[in-house]
This record gives structure tokens, sequence and C-alpha cells, in this order.
């Protein structure tokens, strides 16, 4: 693998690869009756989590008014001149006398207008990915930057932070590599991603640019469009949404692209976290469509789980459940897909914590 993409193909990753082409394939078969409702509320979803995940305040009403046609049409006449690139939402605020909400307000309406030329967008990134980038920066940032910086690699320096305290959590690519850093995704994807399944070839896109940084603003919504463009490979209506899972523990989110930085470029525990959190949007994604719930765990599982901890390893719950830890993988994989424990971040599947008791009478209420 070159550079752009350093990684190992586990034994842990080869199994969500698994997983996400057997959903894949359920959203393909999945009844068309329903679809386009499906993904219109995918659409919203996604919007509404992804400028969360770049720290707007939008609110729900706010999010409602843009669905309903208001807000960004007001907000959009009333505006003059050219604005300044933001690169963080403390930053705009100093820089601009706007409402917040009328900002947040064209964040989402962007957010939207992309998700409506995807399907378009897909065939050319394939072909063009950094004209592409270029132009979903453009779309992102319509009416929230000044045009001269639309699509070109940043000059200033961009930090990170945290949101909450304002602390840094990593550093974006130095200014003087970006173009050369871009260059060779752009080159990489034409002509090495065709070689990875699409699960990984999105872990990587999304990971580098959320590292780099390359735009003076919106290069979390850019990075998290970029993946989904590559994931339509996968699901093409557009129906998974992995970043409800992400907005869920946005500082997560980043302290993650921090460790693959002090990782030294090493892709593969960020890849593998990826997509497990891909593969359960895509295995919620394919239920939905199917009309039907996840298919029940062995019986030997949920007696397995109530008989362990909190936490619970392949091992152990091998050991409960008297199989072999293959077997107590896909056990513990189904388990997973019923929403009965979700895997440990950064341990390779090897360790899962329960999210609710299989017996729902047991839970507090």
């Amino acid at each position: 693998m070159s550079s752009i993409a350093s990684l190992r193909h586990t034994e842990r990753l080869v199994q969500l690869i698994a997983r996400a082409e057997e959903a894949s394939a359920r959203l393909v078969a999945a009844p068309t009756d329903g679809r386009d409702r499906l993904a219109a509320i995918a659409r919203r979803e996604q919007a509404r989590a992804s400028a969360r995940l770049d720290a707007s305040p939008l609110t729900e009403a706010t999010a409602d008014e843009v669905d309903a046609g208001g807000a960004v049409a007001r907000t959009k006449s009333e505006e003059s001149g050219a604005r300044e690139p933001r690169g963080s939402w403390s930053r705009a605020l100093r820089l601009e006398g706007m409402p917040t909400q009328d900002i947040a307000a064209i964040e989402y309406a962007n957010l939207l207008a992309v998700w409506d030329q995807e399907s378009v967008l897909v065939q050319r990134f394939a072909r063009d990915p950094l004209d592409v980038l270029a132009e979903i920066h453009g779309r992102l940032t319509d009416g929230l930057v000044d045009p001269a910086v639309v699509g070109r690699p940043r000059t200033s320096e961009q930090d990170v932070h945290d949101g909450a305290h304002g602390q840094v959590v990593y550093r974006g690519a130095p200014v003087a590599e970006l173009a050369d850093r871009l260059a060779a995704l752009g080159h990489w994807l034409r002509a090495g991603a065709d070689d990875e399944p699409a699960l990984v070839v999105a872990g990587v896109v999304h990971e580098r640019l959320l590292e780099w940084q390359p735009f003076e603003a919106a290069n979390g919504r850019v990075a998290r469009v970029a993946a989904r463009l590559v994931r339509r490979r996968l699901d093409t209506a557009g129906l998974a949404v992995p970043e409800l899972d992400w907005v869920a523990d946005p500082l997560a989110y980043a302290r993650e692209v921090a460790a693959t930085i002090r990782r030294r470029g090493d892709l593969t525990r960020w890849v593998e976290w990826d997509a497990e959190v891909t593969v359960r949007a895509l295995e919620h994604a394919a239920d939905t469509a199917q009309g039907r719930p996840p298919p029940a765990p062995p019986a030997r599982a949920v007696d397995a789980l109530a008989a362990l901890g909190e936490v619970i390893t392949v091992v152990e719950y091998a050991e409960a459940a008297g199989v072999d830890r293959a077997t107590a993988r896909a056990d513990l994989a189904q388990l997973e897909r019923a929403r009965l424990v979700r895997p440990e971040r950064g341990t390779a599947g090897l360790r899962v914590r329960r999210t609710r008791s299989p017996d729902p009478s047991a839970d507090p209420v």
C-alpha cells in the first residue's frame, strides 16, 4: 500500500469488509417501496449530525425551518459582500455579527444541497477526485466564505479544538505540504484505490481529509461527504448514516484522528474503527429497508451474555458459551447487530461492552 494508506488487513478488518458486502447485497435486494422515504430521512439525519460534528449550534427548530423552506432564503437575501473564511465557530462569531442560527441554517442547507448532487458527484469522484473535492467545498461553504478561498488549499495554519474548552486536539498538516498531499491522494484514488474494498477506501479518505484540514473551512463536512461518495458503492441510495454514531461523541472522533497522527500514519486502527461504525449503519439501513428486525442471536449467545459482566472479551465469551474463538466472534457480531453489545474502540473487536440487557425487563427504567 502507498504512504497515503498505510494499513494492515487484519482479521477484524476482513470480517468487517465481509459484513459490509453482505449488508450491501441486502440493500440491493430490499423492496424499492418506501426507499425514497428512507433516503429523505437519511438525508436530514446525516446533514444535522455532520453540522454538529463541526461544532455547529444547529437546533432542531432551525433545521426544521430549513426543511420547510424558510430560514436560508431569508438569511441569504440579507447578506451582502464576501465573508471571511471560518475555520471554527469561535472564529466565525468573532468575525461576524450574524446570528448563530442564521449561520447554522446556511451550513445545514448546504449539506442538504450536496447530498442532492451526490448521485452525479460519485461518478466524477472516481475520475477527478480533486476537482470534486473543490466543488464539494464550494457547495458546503456557499454564502459562508470569501469566494477567493473556495476549493483552494488553505494558506493559514489550522488547529482542531475540542469545542468545549478550546484545547487543541491536533494540528492540521503544514500549509507548505498541502498541495503535495492532496495530489498524492488524488493519484491514489485514480490509480491505486481500485484494488481496495470501498469500506477501506472510504475510511482512508475520511481520515486523511480530517487530519490534513486542507481548506480554510468546512473540512470535517468535506471529509464526510467524500467518504460517503466512496460508500455509495456499497449503499447507492445513501441510506446508512454513520454520522449518528460519531456525533454521539465528537471529542472521541477528533481524538481518534490525533491518535492516528501519533501512530505516524498507520491507519489500521482508524480504518477498523471507521469500518465498525459504517458497518453498523449499513446493517441497520439494510434491516430497515427490508422491513424486519435484525435476526435474533443464538440462545447460547444470550445465555452467555447474561452470565458475563459489562465488558466482555472474545476469550471470556468463548469460555462462557463453550465455543471456539471463531464462533465466538461470529456470535458477538450477531449480538452487535442486535444492539446488545458494541465493540470497544481500538480493541480490534476483541473486547465488547454491553449496551443493554438481553432481557428487556432487566434494564433500568
